[in-house]
């Protein structure tokens, strides 16, 4: 259950990551603004449950390192079968 939580906020972070690349292509400064805060918060959101999840034994070690990796496109999150 944890997981799928922790892999769904890395789908989001990665499909903000990709709407605030194109907004930024495609010059919509307000656009740009607003998906940078949210995708700022949804970083936040998942640093914070993947912290609590490993500090109370909801996930090993290995799973927080592969939760806390990079996320470079919503397409390389699909890709990957999740943490």
């Amino acid at each position: 259950m944890i997981l799928d939580r922790i892999n769904l906020m890395r789908r989001l972070v990665a499909a903000l990551g990709d709407a605030l690349f194109l907004a930024h292509e495609a010059g919509a400064q307000d656009h740009v603004l607003e998906f940078r805060a949210l995708r700022i918060a949804a970083s936040r959101d998942l640093g914070e449950i993947t912290r609590n999840a490993f500090t109370n034994g909801g996930i090993s070690e290995a799973e927080a390192q592969a939760a806390m990796r990079p996320i470079y496109s919503a397409q390389n999150e699909m890709s990957h079968s999740g943490v």
